[in-house]
């Protein structure tokens, strides 16, 4: 099979779209610098469309299509609700969450700690989330992203162990690219710079995966002689293209049981459940409630429903063209070699720079506004120009992209990463939800929860290793994440119910500024409106129900077409066009909301 390799077309292509992404953030640097409002959330100016591609991009990062294509071929095309169910959350914060965040006007996530709590303990949990998600889990990410991007240039230009460029490995040399490219721009444009520059990067990087699929498919000479070529492989056909796995016994660990856990258990127990970290940063910067609504439920659409497919396509290409090798998530960048011609193959891999770099762009740009927000203002160094805050946040942006680059030596198997931040902040999404609609909620029961989820964590990981345990299913993902997150419940509620609520004073002014709705804050109400965006709990179930049949219908539909199933992808798609129009006609305004 003959491999693809740059040409120079393939080269201005790749350079085209570095000088496009660089000019935006020239252009926008001075808005972007005029404080730190503008750097970090856009002067609170952003409309939906915009927020909704926004977190679209962001969360299309390098390492997507390679961890998707390569669980396809680990486990089949079931694998992916590992990042599946994170949908049912998505519509939960669009009609729970959202409107929330944007009224609490704020700059992070973190500081929303000081907001909702009150006394020592709110500092300390603020500090302590500046610097978990900030810097730790923050470097992490940046890093699996990065070692996939290693990953791929490495593959697709022909490197190994062995090659040196100027005096340096080709990882460390590809690493040090990466690194001055994304760097460059993030700084000088911040959050203006990312969501402008992520519109056209997610068309660019949805363009060239749909390319890259539609070659693959060619190829490898359609569904038929694809499902033999995966056969003789040894790959067991069944499995691979099943979208749900079989259902099995319920008394065992099998795929139907790890689905289970996946749908019923994982998703609320994630801290991604009330949409927080950097996607809030984009609902801070709406233009208005309304915006921050809709902006997050095209976001979970495309997330979900839209996206997967093509890489999903190249994974099974790759298994039938390459058959199994040792490193799945090499799979995809191994097609890309194999399939594209001159000009498309600058096109592929220039959409997978936009991936990358919208990515890390946001991950530098969150990470900066917790140092600088959270930790240098409010602890570290006082009272400082606004001058002062915008090069502290330009020098965090460096420091955490070169912790990052050399973290990222040491990321092997992204998928794990992937599972090891759900394990270890797993439970947490219980208390995050109840923060909101509890007033009894306080900073300890999110300090309990946090440390319940680390510790059962790595203890879990213990066993998993040990002789003792080898076999046993529920020391081992998801089944572990789920024993964490009841543990976590526990703790927390325990804790709770043990320790001080917040002064009442705090809790009036958080429900004054936030209204959420609920009988969770009856008596603080005191005469103040309900402004709950979603209704009546009954009209705001309705919702739900309705987004996520829609959500998924949608993404059932589009894979039963994909793989070569027209009639029941129609029949799927009609069903999501009906959920969606209910969706719609729900989420209009009532009469008396529109007089009023």
């Amino acid at each position: 099979m003959v491999h693809a390799h740059l040409t120079t077309l393939d080269v201005l292509i790749i350079a085209g779209y570095l000088v496009i992404s660089f000019g935006i953030g020239i252009v926008l640097r001075k808005r972007a610098t005029r404080n730190t409002e503008e750097y970090f959330v856009s002067g609170r100016s952003l409309p939906w469309w915009l927020i909704g591609t926004s977190m679209v991009a962001t969360t299309f990062a390098a390492d997507t299509p390679l961890v998707v294509s390569g669980l396809v071929a680990k486990g089949g095309i079931w694998q992916n609700w590992l990042w599946w169910q994170w949908g049912i959350g998505g519509i939960v914060t669009v009609f729970l969450f959202s409107h929330l965040w944007h009224r609490a006007r704020i700059t992070t996530d973190a500081e929303f700690v000081e907001l909702r709590y009150d006394g020592k303990p709110a500092a300390i949990l603020r500090c302590y989330r500046a610097i978990w998600f900030g810097v730790l889990q923050n470097v992490l990410i940046i890093a699996w992203v990065m070692r996939a991007m290693v990953k791929i240039v490495v593959v697709i230009m022909g490197w190994d162990e062995t090659k040196t460029i100027v005096g340096m490995d080709a990882e460390a040399f590809t690493v040090l690219v990466l690194f001055v490219v994304t760097v460059g721009y993030t700084t000088i444009s911040g959050l203006w710079g990312v969501v402008i520059t992520d519109f056209f990067q997610f068309i660019l990087a949805m363009g060239g995966c749909i390319v890259t699929a539609a070659l693959a498919f060619r190829a490898a000479g359609g569904w038929g002689p694809i499902r033999e070529a995966i056969a003789a492989h040894g790959f067991p056909v069944d499995g691979t293209f099943r979208i749900i796995p079989d259902a099995a016994s319920l008394a065992a660990a099998n795929p139907f049981t790890e689905f289970l856990v996946l749908v019923l258990v994982v998703w609320w127990a994630s801290y991604t459940i009330d949409g927080g970290g950097y996607l809030a940063q984009r609902l801070f910067a709406a233009k208005d409630e309304r915006h921050s609504v809709f902006g997050y439920l095209w976001f979970s659409v495309a997330h979900i429903a839209l996206r997967p497919w093509p890489w999903i396509v190249v994974g099974l290409c790759g298994m039938a063209l390459f058959g199994k090798v040792d490193d799945p998530e090499r799979l995809y960048p191994m097609v890309m070699s194999a399939v594209l011609t001159p000009g498309l193959f600058g096109l592929a891999l220039a959409s997978f720079f936009a991936a990358f770099m919208s990515t890390e762009s946001t991950q530098l740009n969150w990470g900066s506004s917790l140092m600088v927000n959270d930790l240098l203002r409010r602890f570290i160094w006082k009272g400082r120009t606004e001058r002062q805050y915008l090069v502290a946040a330009q020098v965090s942006v460096i420091v955490l992209a070169v912790l990052g680059a050399l973290a990222s030596f040491a990321v092997k198997d992204i998928s794990f990463a992937w599972k090891l931040i759900i394990s270890v902040t797993a439970g947490v999404g219980s208390v995050y939800i109840a923060r909101w609609y509890w007033w009894r909620v306080n900073a300890w029961s999110e300090i309990s929860a946090m440390a319940t989820a680390l510790v059962a964590t790595f203890a879990l990981g213990i066993c998993s290793n040990s002789p003792r345990f080898s076999g046993a299913a529920w020391v081992t993902f998801p089944y572990s994440t789920a024993l964490t997150a009841f543990a976590a419940i526990l703790v927390w509620i325990s804790v709770t119910l043990l320790t001080r609520p917040g002064g009442r004073d705090h809790l009036i002014r958080f429900h004054e500024r936030c209204r959420p709705g609920g009988p969770g804050w009856r008596a603080f109400r005191s005469g103040t409106p309900d402004a709950s965006s979603g209704g009546s709990g009954l009209r705001t179930a309705f919702k739900i129900v309705c987004g996520v049949a829609s959500l998924y219908l949608a993404l059932f539909g589009i894979g039963n077409l994909v793989l070569g199933d027209p009639v029941s992808g129609f029949m799927l798609l009609a069903g999501a066009a009906v959920a969606g129009l209910a969706l719609f006609v729900s989420m209009r305004p009532s009469r008396s909301a529109r007089e009023g």
